[in-house]
Formats: structure tokens, sequence, C-alpha cells
């Protein structure tokens, strides 16, 4: 694929990085010096404003099988989508941050103006809050993600000191019916159940264990690791757009929430939105105001300002007065290592989040992207070609960090091992090392 990308920030940075090897990739950016940083990476960048239709054209957006405009103008977004669309663009993806923009090109009145010149809208700010509530409705859990239409669930628990799990040989460890061990995340590394190790891995506490388990499997798992315990009560700090999401949908779910703002108005817009929901005007990082208000009786803290220094600090306290499980925003990619060094347990960029949706978005043909774990190993879904027939999973020459999760055939799900069989027409939901994915679709291309 050729992929032009408008922005080499933090978005367009790390979708030229995922891109790189399995695509033709183009950045545009006025400012001269992303051309310097991103000298490492297999990818032309063009120094120019990407409204410039002849910027565009030398970039090559006439043959371009995508066009991605991640600056930080939602006004350029636009305009540079419609300007790659019209001059010929077989795709045009746009981030928003507005979220009255989002509004308005939703609203198929706004369609029928502007015809098929933009194909997708990326909000980061949706992607966040979708994030956030996913691994805070389940105690224990650092990550949770439904796939295969809801009937698979991956999710990643930490081995802590107190865990039974905690000095344990992997290959001694017996999980539930419908449970499978995909993986080890361990100091950022992934160590698959192919890596040559694997069997001889001792679990250290600050390990995180990687499952996915069916439908029938997952509340035994999680007993395991979480008992009886479930959310009761939530506090949020910051009631921007992201807080405002996650307050509405923690309320639906029947959530006792507290949420503190520092804009009185901003209050008041919520407090009338959001009935049942506590709204305190005051400062986050007040400890006063946090032990008053009775935090450390919440099951969760979530810090969602725009300020990283401040969701840090809000943080930090909620962990020195014992809340279990702390999500934070962080803006920047690059200081989320640091967040997790000094004892934030999930710190979560809203930049990260949206680029996950790109990369499934435009994945190879006859793969359906899934999840992304750890920004390194994706989850796949490819449909079994009739050569394949009759072949058990086990004799696959897969790429070496490469493995057959779960069969999907008839409607019925089950989790794979090497005596599996495939028949053509299955569904095959599939681990892979992130650049191990363009060889996993040639293996099952028709």
């Amino acid at each position: 694929m050729h992929v032009v990308i408008a922005g080499g920030g933090d978005i367009g940075a790390l979708i030229a990085q995922s891109l790189q090897h399995e695509h033709d990739v183009v950045v545009l950016d006025p400012d001269p010096a992303v051309a310097e940083r991103m000298e490492t990476l297999d990818v032309r960048v063009l120094t120019g404003n990407a409204t410039d239709p002849e910027l565009l054209r030398e970039a090559g957006v006439d043959r371009a099988d995508a066009f991605i405009a991640t600056t930080n103008s939602d006004e350029i977004n636009l305009i540079a989508s419609m300007l790659a669309k019209g001059l010929g663009a077989r795709q045009s993806l746009t981030f928003l941050g507005k979220a009255y923009y989002v509004e308005v090109l939703t609203d198929p009145r706004t369609m029928e103006i502007l015809g098929a010149r933009i194909d997708r809208v990326f909000w980061p700010q949706r992607a966040l809050a979708k994030e956030v509530l996913e691994v805070v409705l389940l105690p224990k859990a650092l990550d949770t993600e439904l796939i295969a239409g809801g009937r698979l669930r991956l999710i990643e628990y930490l081995v802590d000191a107190s865990s039974s799990y905690a000095h344990r040989l992997v290959a001694d460890l017996e999980w539930p019916r419908g449970v499978a061990l995909l993986g080890v995340l361990r100091e950022g590394q992934f160590i698959t159940l192919r890596s040559e190790d694997f069997r001889d891995l001792v679990l250290e506490p600050g390990d995180h264990l990687v499952f996915v388990a069916t439908r029938g499997g997952f509340p035994v798992l999680h007993s395991l690791f979480a008992g009886s315990d479930r959310v009761r009560r939530v506090f949020i700090v910051g009631g921007g757009t992201v807080g405002f999401m996650i307050a509405k949908r923690l309320r639906e779910s029947r959530v006792e929430v507290v949420l503190i703002e520092q804009d009185p108005e901003r209050c008041r817009f919520i407090s009338e939105q959001l009935s049942g929901v506590l709204v305190i005007e005051g400062d986050g990082t007040d400890l006063n105001l946090l032990e008053q208000e009775g935090l450390e009786q919440a099951d969760a803290l979530i810090a969602v300002t725009d300020n990283d220094e401040k969701n840090l600090l809000v943080s930090l306290l909620a962990k020195q007065l014992g809340v279990e499980k702390v999500v934070t925003r962080v803006s920047r990619s690059e200081t989320r290592a640091l967040f997790e060094r000094v004892g934030v347990d999930i710190p979560l960029t809203p930049r990260q989040a949206a680029v996950r949706e790109v990369l499934a978005y435009l994945a190879p043909e006859g793969v359906e992207r899934l999840a992304l774990i750890e920004d390194s190993v994706e989850v796949i879904e490819v449909r079994a070609p009739r050569h394949l027939q009759g072949r058990r999973v086990g004799e696959l020459e897969l790429p070496q960090h490469s493995i057959v999760v779960a069969v999907i055939r008839d409607e019925r799900v089950v989790l794979a091992d090497g005596k599996t069989q495939i028949r053509a027409g299955d569904e095959l939901i599939l681990m892979a090392a992130r650049d191990e994915v363009a060889r996993v679709a040639k293996i099952f291309k028709e």
C-alpha cells in the first residue's frame, strides 16, 4: 500500500513507525525538524503544508491507498482529507479533537453535502474513554478487550508479590476450561507460547499474564484473580470530554461516581447533564479534598485532565491513600514508561488508542486486526483457504512468534491446540508479532 500521512507529530510518527515495514509511507509536515526525527524510519518525509495541492501531488496522493490526516489542527485535517480524496486517494482518514466536528461529520445531512470525501473519522478521546471503561469495570484486570463478536475476551492480569502464581513455573500451571494463556509480559517484552524459554519460565512479581477466554471460561478465570469483587465507587479527576464520557457510562453501569473539576462552568454543565454524578468544584491534587471526599474508599481513580504532571500527582496521591486501581491519561507516549515505573497501574494515551483503530482499519487484504498487545503483538482474524482443508494447526508453517488462538466454525468458538483440524472457510483467530502479520496473511491467502 502507498500511504500518505499529514502530520509528523506523535500520532503521525506512531502510525508511520507501525506501517513502515509493510507499506510505502510518505509523511508531510511543515516543520523541517520532523525529517531529522524520522531519519531512523523507512519513510519519505516532505516539508510543507498538507493543504497544498502541489505538495499532495508530489507525495503521490493520486495513487495513495490511504491518506491519513493527523495534525493538531482539526481544520487542516478536514481540508487536507477532502483535497486528498479529490486528487485521487482511495481512502481518506482524519483525526479530530473537537466533539462538535465529530457530531457534524456523523450527521447524515453533512455526508450528503460532502459525499464520500472522508471515509473514516478517528476521535482519540472516544477511543481512550472506551479503553478506560473496559479496564475499570473489571477489578484486578490491567487490560481487556472483546473479540470474535464478543465470544472471546482478551484479558491481562498482574502477578503481584502476594499472588499464588508468583515464583511458579509456567508449565506447572493449569487454567480453567475455555481459557488459554497466550504469553507473559515482562518489562515491556512479550514472551509468547512459542518462545524457546517459555516452558521453563518462572513467573515473577510484576509479570503480566495475557489470556484468551471463552464466555464460559472467563468468569472462572476472573474469579481466580478478582474473587467476587465488583466496582462500586470510582473517582474521576478531570471533567473534559473524556472524563464526561467515562462518568456517563459508569453511571449507566450503576457505579457511584465522584467527579472533580476546577472549572465552575464545566461543573455546572456536567451536573445538569449527568444526574446521579457527584460533581465537586476543586483541585484534584488537593490531598485534603481527596481525603474529605473519601478517596481511600474508592475502587478506582481515573485521572484524565489535559495536564500530564497533574495526572501523575493525582495518581501518586491515590496510590498513597490505598486506591487499588489507578488509570491515568498520558498525553505523550514517550512518558508512558515513566508513569509505570513510579507506580501508576494503567497509563493510557488517547493517541495510542486511536492509532490502534487506524491499524485495524488498514489491515492487509484478508486480515482483520482485532487487538494490539503492548504495541508489538497483534491479534488478527483470517479465513482458512481451501488448500488448508484437513490440515492440523500444529502442521502450519507459521512465523516464529505467531500462533493460532481459536477456530470459529458455524458460530461455534473453540480454543485451538496443535491437534485442532482446520476446515476451509473456518475463521481463525491468531496472535502474531506485528512484523509477521504480512507473512501470516500470505499463508492464508486463497
